[in-house]
């Protein structure tokens, strides 16, 4: 009995880790874009607009930088 819970509390807390993980990689890549975007005043041009980096990052959240490539 004692070996099944170990081994779904095991479970479990690799799953936990790797759902982490793949956020901390999506964080990256997100970052990375921005990142690319700025036009080194701490500004991000996208989408023809320019537009602060906190703008820029709540746009990034909700799916609305469309047109990034310069």
């Amino acid at each position: 009995m004692l070996g099944k819970v170990l081994k779904v509390t095991g479970l479990v807390a690799l799953g936990a880790l790797e759902v982490i993980l793949s956020v901390s990689d999506e964080n990256d890549s997100d970052s990375d874009q921005l990142d690319m975007l700025d036009d080194g005043m701490g500004n991000v041009i996208a989408d023809g607009e320019h537009m602060s980096r906190s703008e820029a990052e709540d746009a990034q959240a909700l799916g609305q930088l469309y047109d990034t490539y310069y």
